[in-house]
């Protein structure tokens, strides 16, 4: 049976269109399948929270020719500070300092979510299924056979290989029986944007306390994203506070730094789990995204990584068939892992002991944690290859991450 689409990606959420954008000018022949119309505020990707976006996720979108679309919306951060509430340890980060334009960019989901959409609708090639559900899909030595509900009737669609970027609590591994490692984080992040008393000078914050990290974004001259995390058990209690109360719970739990808040906008919650899935690839099949690693949003890295990964299965893509293999060749996926494996691991290992270890009040540990900041404060070579992990350069790369095409 002859394929109907080289690649199905599964989730039309900002991983999986990248992915598709990521593809498309090789000429294979993409359809993407989305259960959720993508301007419905069920689907996240197209949300108001606000993303941060790494080094190495500005060259990715750069080589997919998104980055010029979205660059009027970003707001660059040129400093970070991180501290712990009640402790004299704190990490300053400055790009000038480190010799890099930024240390990274904040924009809005949803003008992200939207550009990348519209990039990947400008390509013949790429097929936009929508609303449409998967339903089952069948390995044949011909390919994947695909069993999707859209529109009322059931169609069957042949693939070569099938890609599921379709967020954490993923059908397309649960349909494949692959199974995952899981922690419940017990918390839940709110999201809402504020203005401040005082500027924010382009600087992010974030400071750690018993009951979760609170981030500063900035968005703009005195409004920033603010990042409050809670005990999940205490999360509609914030939810429901009025907008006075909820102030100054923040303030004080982060204090004044910026002024006084002068205002908060809309509140989105969201829990808090760790999610790995045991296999990332079987034959005809990849997980990517959410869908094989959900982290902690402690370093702000998750789609960060997503995006890596994006570049890297492009990459092993576009190279293979490059050298004569087929689409459904799973030395293209073993490849991948290759590439990926020691960036995802470093990633995840460190969000999660991070996670725990600033939830830890034992004396020794908070003696070490607050020990650790002013190293890495004090000590320029180290200050710098902290800052280049968080920047998503250090180690071995895809080569959009490196500003190179494929």
């Amino acid at each position: 049976m002859p394929h109907d689409y080289d690649v199905v990606i599964i989730g039309a959420g900002m991983v999986g269109a990248s992915l598709a954008c990521a593809l498309a000018p090789s000429g294979l022949r993409i359809a993407i399948i989305e259960s959720v119309t993508l301007t419905n505020d069920q689907q996240p990707s197209y949300d108001d929270r606000g993303l941060t976006l790494s080094p190495s996720t500005k060259r990715i979108l750069e080589q997919i020719n998104i980055w010029s679309q979205v660059q009027a919306y970003v707001t660059p951060i040129k400093k970070i500070h991180v501290s712990e509430q009640g402790r004299f340890g704190f990490t300053h980060l400055d790009a000038v300092e480190s010799g890099f334009s930024e240390l990274g960019n904040v924009v809005i989901a949803r003008s992200l979510g939207l550009a990348i959409h519209k990039q990947m609708s400008s390509f013949e090639n790429v097929n936009l299924i929508c609303p449409a559900e998967l339903k089952h899909f069948q390995r044949t030595d011909s390919g994947m056979i695909l069993e999707i509900s859209h529109s009322g009737d059931i169609e069957k669609i042949c693939a070569g290989l099938l890609v599921g970027a379709d967020g954490s609590y993923s059908l397309v591994r649960r349909l494949a029986g692959i199974n995952t490692k899981e922690h419940d984080y017990k918390q839940t992040v709110i999201v809402s944007n504020i203005t401040t008393q005082k500027p924010n000078n382009s600087t992010a914050f974030e400071r750690f306390t018993p009951h979760g990290p609170v981030a500063l974004l900035p968005i703009d001259k005195n409004r920033s994203v603010l990042v409050f995390t809670v005990e999940g058990k205490n999360a509609e209690y914030y939810l429901n506070m009025p907008d006075e109360q909820y102030i100054d719970a923040i303030e004080a739990e982060f204090g004044r730094r910026l002024g006084k808040i002068e205002q908060v906008g809309q509140r989105r919650s969201y829990p808090l789990r760790f999610i790995e899935a045991i296999e990332q690839y079987q034959d005809q099949l990849v997980l990517l995204g959410n869908a094989v690693h959900t982290i902690h949003p402690n370093t702000a890295q998750g789609f960060n990584l997503g995006l890596r990964d994006v570049a890297g299965l492009a990459e092993c893509i576009i190279d293979g068939i490059e050298k004569g293999r087929t689409i459904d060749d799973i030395g293209i996926l073993e490849d991948y892992i290759k590439l990926r494996r020691d960036d995802q691991q470093y990633v995840m290992q460190f969000t999660n002991r991070l996670a725990h270890c600033f939830y830890n009040d034992k004396p020794l540990l908070s003696s070490a944690r607050n020990v650790a900041m002013l190293l890495i404060d004090m000590l320029p070579d180290l200050k710098r290859s902290f800052t280049e992990r968080s920047m998503g350069l250090a180690g071995l790369q895809p080569r959009f991450v490196r500003g190179q095409s494929l």
